[in-house]
C-alpha cells in the first residue's frame, strides 16, 4: 500500500517524468532530479538489398502485366476468328437447310415419280380392312 507523501518526501521517491521536452527549458518539475534529454530518433536506414528487392519485384510485376495484356489480345483475336468461322458455318447450314426444304417439296417429288419412275396415283381409294384377332388360328411352330 502506498503512503501519501508530502513535501520533501515526494521529491525523493516520486517517479521521473517520461515525457519529452520539445521546446523551452529543460528544467525538472521537481527539484533534485536530473533532466533527461529527449531520446534521439532512431533513423532506419533502407538497405541496398531492400532497394534491389523492391526494384526486382516492380520489374517482375511489370513483365507479368505486359504478358497479361499480350495474352488477352491474342485471345481476343482468336475469339474473333472463331466467330467468323461460326458465322460462315451458320450461313452454309442455312443454305443447305433451304436446299433440303426445296428438294423435299411434294410437288417436286411427285413430278419426278411420274416422269422418271412412271408412277401414277391410284384410280380408286384404298379400303380399310378390319381383322378380328380372336378368330385367328394359332401359328404353328411355336
Amino acid at each position: 500500500m502506498r503512503k501519501r507523501q508530502t513535501g520533501s518526501e515526494s521529491t525523493a521517491t516520486a517517479t521521473p517524468e517520461r515525457r519529452y521536452i520539445y521546446s523551452g527549458d529543460n528544467r525538472p518539475s521537481a527539484p533534485g532530479y536530473v533532466v533527461r534529454p529527449n531520446r534521439r530518433a532512431i533513423r532506419r536506414r533502407i538497405s541496398t538489398f531492400n532497394i534491389i528487392l523492391l526494384l526486382l519485384a516492380f520489374g517482375v510485376s511489370i513483365v507479368l502485366y505486359v504478358n497479361n495484356i499480350i495474352t488477352v489480345n491474342r485471345l481476343v483475336i482468336e475469339i474473333d476468328q472463331m466467330e467468323q468461322k461460326y458465322n460462315a458455318i451458320q450461313n452454309t447450314n442455312g443454305a443447305l437447310q433451304a436446299d433440303v426444304t426445296q428438294k423435299a417439296a411434294l410437288d417436286r417429288i411427285g413430278g419426278i415419280a411420274r416422269d422418271q419412275l412412271k408412277m401414277q396415283y391410284p384410280a380408286e381409294q384404298p379400303a380399310w380392312i378390319d381383322i378380328d384377332t380372336d378368330n385367328l388360328p394359332e401359328p404353328k411352330g411355336r
